[in-house]
């Protein structure tokens, strides 16, 4: 696939999960329900769409947009994880993150790191797996917007295998999630059938 071929797929996927997450009261757990209520996973589908822009400007990239482009990417990529642990709210509970006084961390409210790290053993294997690393550098490249001191953003061509493998890593959250299509009668409007197709 062509990277916008990637990035048609992305948005449509990400609106696909929106929908049909939103609609989960009665199928998902409540506490699950609740979260997913309250989350705005619209801003998410908003956040992948705008990945547009810097795809398009692609290797004609100034430095600062590079850096907004890597803020946008880890955005997304933050967004899904807190997303994924939303959607299992109840087992999240069983042993979720916590503080440094023991105290439960919404999902939600979970640092990027924190749910870095706590993926590891559910999203992929551990800290040595190549979906961790590419995690941890999305993760550190968005956090150059932050810095007043020079870090490492990687080059806008390295950005743009980034969002290829974006698609990748979607797909994987996807692959982990419960399988609400088998449980709906009606989709919701502006759901897609098939996201791999014109």
């Amino acid at each position: 696939m062509a990277k916008r071929d990637h990035y048609d797929v992305l948005v449509t996927l990400t609106n696909n999960a929106a929908l049909l997450w939103k609609e989960a009261r009665g199928i998902a757990p409540d506490s699950a329900a609740d979260k997913l209520d309250d989350a705005m996973l619209e801003w998410q589908s908003e956040l992948t769409k705008t990945l547009k822009i810097w795809i398009d400007k692609g290797l004609t990239m100034s430095t600062g947009e590079l850096i907004l482009a890597r803020a946008n990417l880890g955005a997304v990529v933050e967004s899904w994880l807190k997303f994924f642990y939303c959607v299992y709210y109840d087992d999240y509970c069983k042993n979720p993150i916590t503080n440094n006084k023991g105290k439960m961390i919404e999902p939600e409210k979970a640092s990027f790191n924190n749910l870095k790290e706590f993926s590891s053993g559910k999203l992929w294997v551990d800290a040595n797996s190549s979906e961790y690393a590419w995690v941890d550098s999305v993760q550190k490249k968005r956090n150059v917007i932050h810095s007043f001191s020079y870090r490492d953003i990687g080059t806008t061509q390295e950005f743009l295998d980034d969002i290829n493998h974006l698609y990748d890593f979607v797909d994987n959250v996807l692959l982990h999630f419960p399988p609400l299509e088998d449980c709906i009668d009606v989709y919701p409007a502006g759901y897609v059938m098939n996201p791999y197709s014109d």
